[in-house]
C-alpha cells in the first residue's frame, strides 16, 4: 500500500515541533531531537533529511522532496497520522 502524504505539510510539522516542541537530549551527541504530541522531529546526519516519528512508525523526507514510511501495520501508520493531525491544529 503507498501512502500518499503532502510534503509541504510534513514540513510544517517539522517546523511546528521545532519550534513549539521539547528538545530532547540527542542520544549520539549529534543531532538534536525535538518531541511536540508524541510526534518526534530530528534532521539526519547531512542535514538534508528529515525524520517524523512516532516511535512505531516513522516518514523519511530526503532531499527533493522522496519520503520513505516505515510502520509494522495499519494501526502503527493510523496512529502515526493521528498524532501528525494533531500537530497540524496545535497551537499555544
Amino acid at each position: 500500500m503507498k501512502n500518499a502524504i503532502d510534503i509541504y505539510e510534513a514540513l510544517k510539522v517539522f517546523n511546528k515541533i521545532t519550534d513549539m516542541g521539547q528538545k530532547l537530549a540527542a542520544a549520539d551527541g549529534d543531532n538534536s531531537s525535538y518531541e511536540l504530541c508524541g510526534l518526534n522531529a530530528q534532521t539526519g546526519f547531512d542535514g538534508y533529511t528529515i525524520i517524523l516519528s512516532d516511535g512505531r512508525t516513522s516518514l523519511t523526507i530526503y532531499f527533493h522532496n522522496k519520503y520513505q514510511f516505515d510502520y509494522p501495520d495499519n494501526t502503527a501508520f493510523d496512529n502515526f497520522m493521528a498524532r501528525f493531525a494533531e500537530v497540524m491544529k496545535y497551537s499555544v
